[in-house]
């Protein structure tokens, strides 16, 4: 029996309810299965003495985390005496069969508290070693033919439930009762399930082929056979080629962790199975709701290596499910119908309940809870340590500490553990301190607006931390600042101002503001120490150029930047894309192209980014805040993924059985440096065309503009409050070279432009003066605003803050000095009367639930308030009604202006509770009709049923005129790509048809002497690849169908693939070595047909043309990160400017 207490969140009293042990719960606990064990566990035992994994079934006492324990205080000693007092009387009432308490009981202050909830997360390393033993499995007459993933209807009936127990409806994603005895049996790991039960939801095989013969051949841990899955199912032979990937060996060291239970996943624990500073979580199972019927259904999708996020370091990635949502199922009646569908619902995967806890931007996240379907807890696979939905809540954003919180915030606060971060130091928690914000001078007492926090979202960190931070992510230098999460805080952490705090040695330390905090977790001497990692997201760094938006473009105009000059920039940018692009003449000329196509592909970065996972940001790479107007808390800007049906890939950016690159720009690269020229071979120019065709409309399309004199950096406030209102300090930690000039410096000054997407209104472009100051020196790659003033800069900007907010900063002088500022655009009166405010506290939630009338009711008020994010917002609706506005009735017109607001405020709805009103949106609806601006509609494929807006006054409008002078720039340069195809030859490569040619000489010479096995072989040969070539044929002549949906393939491409995979089957030949074969074929595929060549047997072809013009073998890893310095280019073009003269 264990004891609990409880501090009443409202401060009017204080009391502790102990729990009843249920008999059935003990029964239970019994019945668990002693010989279970994990698939993992013959690892385990050869680690020898690193783990303590115990076998024993028998409760025991959760695992205290000693560093932060304490001992009992005399109050804490009286209260456990009135604790068992309490114990003995609920136990008189419950065997008279009255109610255990006359003392009204809240759902979620945890008044009223179960076995497992008693002992609090404070001090746990992980979830404790013991969990109480999860609910009886539920035993209900299935049979083992269930439609999978349509409701299946009923409740748990567990009798031990307390009332934080999941009363939902229970939902097959896949699950069969028969079924699941037998994988309990086989004792199969949790990847080779994940797979089995992928297929099922794929209609690959149903449960009752899973057959003990075929369950046997997939014992063992995951590496041993979750790769196997597919081919064992066809009663196959796993292929060589299906060898154990990286995925599934990290599958068992995250299952070695979760069962050694000693908080390793979360990082900073150094060394783990071969993994220096490994942490867990990386791995990421998906899938994606289909409509099925008048319901929906869940198809699993192939786990991959992706991002990693606090709650799945915390729980181990096989805990989480992120389910993606396709926007036409969050829309009107479906949209309505799928809300109710999972707010109602817990969802059953192979015996295994998962619960959704969030959603945002188109996903939800499932977590598996400790209860269980038609199967008994294995303590051996880390089943005890699995957390209830309460216990969980408590954990990451316990109601009792946050009760002054909008409830729609506390839902909101969930995104924060599933920011894609790396963990890297752990704080002490005496050097976790919080501190005060700055306020603008003019601000009295009480709660200040967000645009009177001059420091909002920006604290303080020591050097030390930063120099350890630099250290574990093995950073070239330090950075002066780091975008992370700690605690209930995040935001931007900047080096502290006072010298003694900017040593590199020493415990390191960071300050809080009190605008970073965002959940109040209690005293963090007794938090979990997951807490106590500061999680990073980004260090301080700078890119540059920085591209213009259709935005961008219509506040400079408004601004009085001359349309000419604008024009300007994109006739420069492009004609400088294209020149490199297509100069063709000259020795190295291929190189010049090379390094253009690898830069408009962005090619070496997205290989990097497909390698190290989620780890790009954080290690400085790509963008440093993609899709600034939809930024979200969870950031899945590192979740690369690859086509679904190309997902066995050993390199999961080729096709797997051509060698052929997946993306255009690779392929492209890969001809290239074969030897391949765009003159000589279709292929080649063909693909170079389209690559030229997508930097046109790159600009045309999405108006991305160039300017050279610009960068993007993160904010910070002004630490020591030396600038003055209006300015601004950067220096570059690498010199930056005046395009104009040639001059080099580090430091910005002058007239600037600053500006944040999305720039919607007039004010959102900001004239500020950049200068150098002293005492700034040490801050680099940071634009630095002041905290002088009536409001933050950064509130000028869209609303901005310091949380990581990115700035653009330009100091062109054609923009710069023609640019006027415009006055501050604020909210119009009335605005709040246009939507419907459903703000409610958290404690006055927590009454409103326990005055509901059943549990299944309060169950699924907490679901609807963790799934706000699914609630339609009109967000994108509001985006086309401002452009509409702005284009009719002018950038600073009160319409568009309003429409502004309403659409930053219906982005904020999920954290304000602010619903647009029924009334307010159908008006604007209707306002809008179908009318589209003239620039939109002359960029439409279709345009049947578009009505063109109609202008007013004579001035042409930005976006209008920048259409048709890019398209006919477009026009223009595409007519002069096409000259260069007068120039180019038809005739097919001897270099690739050398090899059958010569094959077919020798076989005719061997037949002449009288030994025709050769050329039976090579008949042999030739008829798979003529078989191979119709079945292209006909595959390549099926009409092209719209993809249904990420992960989905059309049949074409489907056939297309069928064939080239039929052709990398090798026939059965004596007399040809498999390398001499693989060559044969290729060369006979390209004699048959260029296309068809290229389509089955692309990188050996690649092969025979590199080593025919000599190339030098390396291993494809080197290949991938490599790049051609601009300087190389500079150098190899003088050169041959030198030769020329």
């Amino acid at each position: 029996m264990r004891l609990g207490r409880y501090q009443d969140p409202y401060g009017s009293f204080r009391y502790t309810l102990a729990t009843q042990v249920d008999v059935n719960s003990i029964d239970h606990c019994n019945s668990i299965d002693q010989e279970s064990q994990s698939p993992t566990q013959p690892l385990a035992k050869v680690l020898g003495e690193k783990l303590s994994i115990s076998q024993e079934t028998t409760p025991r006492a959760p695992k205290v985390d000693m560093r932060s324990r304490s001992p009992l205080s005399h109050d804490d000693e009286e209260m456990l005496e009135i604790d068992e007092v309490n114990q003995r009387l609920m136990e008189s009432d419950s065997d008279s069969g009255s109610a255990p308490s006359t003392e009204q009981s809240s759902l979620f202050s945890s008044r009223t508290t179960s076995i497992s909830s008693v002992e609090s997360t404070a001090g746990l390393k992980r979830a404790p070693d013991w969990s109480p033993p999860p609910p009886p499995a539920v035993k209900r007459k299935v049979s083992c033919t269930p439609v999978v993933n349509l409701p299946q209807v009923g409740k748990s009936q567990n009798p031990s439930s307390s009332k934080f127990s999941v009363e939902l409806d229970i939902v097959h994603i896949a699950h069969c009762e028969k079924a699941q005895g037998a994988l309990d049996r086989h004792k199969l790991a949790w990847g080779t399930i994940f797979e089995l039960a992928r297929g099922v939801t794929r209609g690959m095989w149903t449960f009752q082929d899973m057959t003990d013969h075929r369950l046997k051949k997939l014992e063992g841990s995951n590496a041993q056979s979750a790769w196997k899955v597919a081919t064992v199912m066809a009663d196959k032979v796993p292929s060589a080629m299906g060898a154990p990937s990286e995925l599934w060996s990290e599958y068992d060291r995250e299952q070695v962790a979760l069962v050694e239970n000693k908080g390793r996943g979360l990082g900073t624990m150094g060394q783990w199975e071969g993994k220096d500073h490994w942490y867990g979580g990386k791995i990421q199972q998906a899938a994606r709701v289909v409509k099925a019927g008048a319901s929906f259904k869940f198809e699993l999708e192939k786990p991959e290596i992706r991002r990693s996020h606090r709650f799945a370091r915390f729980l181990g990635s096989r805990r989480i499910l992120q389910v993606r949502v396709p926007d036409n199922l969050t829309y009107d009646k479906v949209g309505s119908a799928l809300r109710e569908f999972v707010i109602s619902s817990k969802f059953v995967l192979c015996g295994r309940v998962f619960v959704p806890f969030h959603a945002k931007e188109g996903s939800m996240y499932l977590f598996e809870t400790n209860d269980n379907i038609d199967r008994k807890a294995n303590l051996g696979d880390g089943d005890g340590h699995r957390l209830a939905l309460y216990q969980f809540i408590k954990w990451h954003n316990p109601l009792s500490l946050n009760w002054q919180q909008p409830i729609s915030k506390w839902s909101t606060r969930w995104a924060l553990g599933l920011s894609t971060s790396v963990p890297t130091i752990e704080f002490p928690p005496e050097n976790i301190l919080f501190i005060s914000d700055q306020h603008a001078v003019d601000w009295g007492k009480g709660k200040p607006p967000a645009e009177k926090i001059m420091t909002d979202g920006c604290g303080y960190i020591s050097g030390a931390a930063l120099t350890a931070i630099m250290r574990v992510m093995k950073y070239s230098s330090r950075p002066t600042a780091v975008q992370g999460r700690i605690a209930g805080a995040k935001g931007m952490w900047v080096l502290h101002p006072d010298p003694a705090h900017q040593i590199a040695d020493g415990p390191p330390t960071i300050w809080i503001r009190e605008s970073q905090n965002k959940i109040n977790l209690g005293s963090l001497h007794e938090v979990d120490s997951a807490h106590r990692i500061f999680d990073l997201l980004a260090p301080s760094r700078v890119t540059g150029p920085s591209r213009l938006s259709s935005q961008t473009l219509v506040n400079l105009a408004h601004g009085r930047v001359p349309l000419s000059v604008l024009k300007d920039l994109m006739a420069d940018g492009l004609h400088e894309e294209v020149r490199q692009l297509t100069e063709w003449s000259g020795p190295d000329s291929m190189l010049m192209v090379w390094r253009a196509v690898e830069q408009a592909g962005r090619v070496v970065t997205s290989r990097l980014r497909r390698r190290i996972a989620g780890q790009a940001r954080a290690l400085g790479l790509g963008q440093l805040r993609p899709n600034e107007e939809l930024a979200a808390e969870i950031d899945d800007s590192d979740d690369v993924a690859v086509s679904s049906s190309l997902g066995n890939s050993v390199n999961r950016g080729r096709n797997p059985y051509s060698g052929e690159p997946l993306t255009l720009h690779e392929s492209v690269l890969e001809l290239l440096q074969a030897g391949f020229h765009p003159l000589k071979l279709d292929r080649l120019f063909y693909k170079l065309e389209y690559v030229v065709t997508q930097v046109l409309d790159d600009y045309i399309e999405k108006f991305h503009i160039p300017v050279k004199e610009s960068l993007e950096a993160y904010i910070i406030p002004d630490p020591y409050g030396v600038l003055e209102e209006g300015q601004v300090h950067f220096r570059s930690s690498e010199l930056i070279t005046d395009p104009e000039s040639g001059t080099q410096m580090d430091t910005v000054t002058g007239p600037v432009l600053v500006w944040r997407n999305p720039t919607r209104l007039p004010s959102d472009v900001q004239k500020v003066t950049a200068v150098s100051h002293p005492k700034l020196a040490n801050y680099f790659d940071v634009i630095v605003f002041p905290v002088k003033g009536e409001r933050s800069l950064a509130s000028y900007l869209g609303g901005g803050d310091y949380d990581g907010d990115t700035v653009t900063l330009v100091w062109s002088k054609r923009l710069v000095e023609n640019f006027n500022t415009a006055p501050l655009c604020t909210a119009p009166a009335g605005l709040s009367d246009d939507f419907e405010r459903e703000v409610e506290h958290v404690k006055d939630f927590d009454k409103r639930v326990y005055e509901l009338s059943s549990k299944k009711e309060a169950r699924i008020a907490l679901q609807k308030v963790l799934l706000l994010g699914l609630a339609e917002t009109k967000v994108g609706l509001y985006s086309k009604f401002h452009d509409l506005a702005v284009y009719e009735r002018g950038y600073a017109s009160a319409a568009a202006i309003r429409l502004a607001y309403m659409f930053t405020t219906c982005l904020d709805a999920s954290k304000t509770g602010l619903r647009v009103k029924a009334h307010v949106f159908e008006q604007d609806r209707k306002s809008c009709g179908n009318r589209k601006p003239y620039y939109m509609v002359a960029l439409e494929q279709k345009t049947e049923g578009l009505t063109v807006s109609k202008r007013k006054g004579s001035t042409p409008y930005i976006l209008d005129a920048l259409v048709d002078e890019g398209r006919r720039l477009r026009d223009d340069f595409l007519k002069q790509y096409s000259v260069l195809r007068s120039s180019s030859t038809k005739t097919a490569d001897y270099d690739l048809t050398s090899p059958y040619i010569s094959a077919s000489r020798r076989a005719t010479q061997a037949s002449h002497a009288g030994f025709h096995i050769l050329q039976e072989n090579l008949s042999i040969v030739k008829a798979h690849v003529q078989r191979a070539y119709g079945d292209w044929q006909a595959a390549v002549a099926l009409q092209k169908k719209t993809s249904e949906g990420k992960g989905s393939s059309d049949p074409k491409s489907q056939a297309i693939q069928k064939s080239v995979q039929h052709f990398a089957r090798r026939p059965e030949v004596l007399f040809f070595s498999d390398e001499e074969l693989k060559i044969i074929m290729a060369s006979y595929a390209y004699h048959i047909s260029n296309a068809f060549g290229f389509s089955v047997a692309f990188a050996e072809l690649c092969a025979i043309k590199a080593r025919v013009q000599g190339a030098v073998l390396f291993a494809d890893r080197f290949a991938e990160v490599m790049c051609i310095p601009n300087n190389i280019l500079r150098a190899l073009s003088q050169a041959q400017d030198d030769v020329d003269d």
